[in-house]
């Protein structure tokens, strides 16, 4: 079980991802901190919105840009609402940086429950308590990147966008994580009972 390849490369790309996740959230607190001092160095940065409130980041003089709705030129022709950076009104850019740090350091937070997990089936400790805490732990994460991601506000000028929307996947995932953890408090008091017996 030590040498299983599939929990090593799971191993691996978890602690991939947390490092990428790290790396994000630094490379977004310089550019907050560099926008205060020069925000016309992001003039050709925009934020994209769809209809569910995802959001994605791209260069303004992007082709995706192009061919704005004629009710609404800050709409595109994929119907989707973009604001430059450079015209985003400060207090919802704090908003969006904490909402987006936040959500980064949550998916941090599971990848380390994760890591554990695998820790533990590695040497064959799969039904240990530790496991029930741990899954109990990604369940709440995930409800907090649902109540993280519920509400969304952008405001220029005197203009704004507001989206308000309770996403499926992570609630699913702290589900799932719940029920996992039940599934091995379970297992937990199997084995301990077995080992009572020996």
């Amino acid at each position: 079980m030590k040498k299983n390849r599939l929990l090593n490369s799971a191993l691996f790309i978890s602690n991939v991802l947390k490092y990428i996740f790290i790396l994000l959230i630094a490379a977004m607190t310089f550019v907050l901190i560099h926008w205060h001092f020069s925000p016309s160095t992001y003039k050709n940065i925009a934020i994209v919105i769809d209809k569910t409130g995802d959001t994605s980041y791209i260069w303004a003089n992007n082709a995706y840009l192009v061919a704005p709705d004629a009710t609404n030129p800050k709409i595109n022709s994929n119907n989707k609402e973009w604001i430059q950076l450079t015209q985003i009104n400060q207090q919802s850019l704090y908003t969006h940086y904490v909402q987006t740090a936040g959500y980064f350091i949550l998916l941090i937070l599971i990848i380390n429950q994760i890591t554990n997990i695998i820790g533990s089936v590695k040497i064959l400790e799969t039904f240990r308590r530790d496991n029930c805490s741990a899954f109990r732990k990604i369940g709440f994460y995930c409800l907090a990147i649902a109540l993280l991601t519920f509400f969304k506000w952008y405001e220029i000028e005197s203009n704004y966008f507001m989206s308000v929307s309770l996403k499926p996947i992570p609630l699913s995932f702290a589900l799932g994580a719940f029920i996992l953890a039940e599934i091995f408090k379970e297992g937990n008091k199997l084995y301990e009972a077995e080992q009572l017996t020996i």
